[in-house]
């Protein structure tokens, strides 16, 4: 015999919440707001209990940190890592991208953020190579992916395409 509903929704939720309490720096729960907050992209997502179709404990293959995988009633699939919230990379505007995981997060954007800076601005007096256009690529299937997943990414689009517009006046003839 099943659970209720409403305990099956309560456990879920508890979950969510003591995985987030137990992992501060890296993704928070606002009960109230209904709402995921990724520390490093300080960026919400919301989160209706409602909507919390499963939430598994897991483990990560390679170093086994603890995670809970989250699919929601819209078929949206996240985790909470100790990373942040993760997201599967949308590849429908960057085309395939080597070297992306299957789940990114905002943390691994600033990083490829960070590296694009330096390639750019960091080298200036030297062209770009194909390293900084797959590093723009990258940057656009997470951000595209962080999008479907939910999230507002205006803000880091925009400054993408700054970046973009640098790389593209860079460009030998």
């Amino acid at each position: 015999m099943q659970p209720p509903a409403d305990d099956q929704q309560s456990r879920k939720l508890a979950q969510v919440r003591a995985y987030c309490q137990s992992h501060p720096g890296a993704v928070l729960y606002d009960e109230p707001g209904e709402a995921l907050f990724d520390v490093a992209g300080v960026k919400t997502l919301a989160l209706r209990p409602a909507d919390l179709e499963a939430v598994e404990a897991r483990a990560d293959r390679d170093t086994r940190a603890p995670y809970l995988a989250l699919t929601l009633g819209d078929g949206r699939r996240l985790a909470l890592t100790v990373a942040g919230i993760a997201f599967a990379p949308d590849f429908r505007n960057s085309g395939p991208v080597q070297d992306l995981p299957d789940a990114v997060c905002f943390r691994d954007y600033l990083g490829l953020v960070e590296r694009l800076k330096h390639d750019l601005y960091g080298h200036a007096d030297e062209p770009p190579t194909r390293a900084t256009a797959h590093l723009v690529m990258m940057c656009i299937a997470v951000l595209d992916g962080a999008r479907q997943a939910g999230f507002n990414v205006g803000r880091e689009e925009r400054e993408l395409e700054a970046h973009l517009a640098e790389l593209e006046k860079r460009q030998p003839p």
